[in-house]
């Protein structure tokens, strides 16, 4: 009888050294989470996009921001296959520039963007790239952050309301009409 007893001790010590080891492995990986989190919240976070200028604008920018609680330093991106509007030769070159140059810092909410081509223009060419894959680098307080890589696929924007008139185009409209009677 004490031998089945101790035999049972034996069986209940064992399943209790099992259950700690995998209670100890569980507490270690929400640990370790639990410091990606924390650290991943005080990280900045830099966003490139390409968008409209503003509501309702025919114009599109490409946009690079910091949407992070903290500064980003050294941001470099790198942009396949090269940003190309279609619009204007410089506009291109201008944002060229900007994907091979690093940003040397990057205040949280700051907002850098240069122009990329007039949006219903864009989409009447179809020898122009409508995906762009953007990798974003850059430091952070605790020191690199993890790369970022964004896939910008334009034909998601082609259907927006890129084509309505702007305030600009209806100021310039009415110019036209007020002109007009004076000839």
């Amino acid at each position: 009888m004490s031998n089945a007893i101790a035999a049972i001790a034996v069986l209940i010590s064992f399943a209790a050294l099992v259950y700690s080891r995998l209670q100890a492995t569980y507490s270690r990986g929400q640990l370790e989470l639990g410091e990606r989190v924390r650290k991943e919240a005080t990280e900045p976070y830099v966003v490139a996009d390409i968008q409209p200028r503003i509501g309702g604008s025919g114009l599109l920018v490409f946009t690079v921001e910091n949407i992070g609680p903290t500064v980003a330093r050294d941001v470099e991106l790198s942009v396949t296959p090269p940003l190309q509007g279609g619009e204007r030769s410089d506009w291109d070159a201008r944002i060229a520039r900007a994907v091979a140059r690093k940003i040397p810092h990057l205040p949280p909410r700051r907002r850098l963007e240069w122009y990329f081509s007039y949006g219903p223009r864009l989409f009447e060419s179809t020898d122009l790239p409508r995906q762009y894959r953007v990798t974003v680098k850059s430091r952070g307080p605790g020191g690199p952050v993890e790369p970022l890589t964004y896939v910008i696929d334009l034909d998601v924007i082609q259907g927006m309301a890129l084509d309505r008139e702007t305030v600009v185009a209806k100021l310039d409209l009415i110019a036209k009409n007020t002109e007009e009677p004076r000839k």
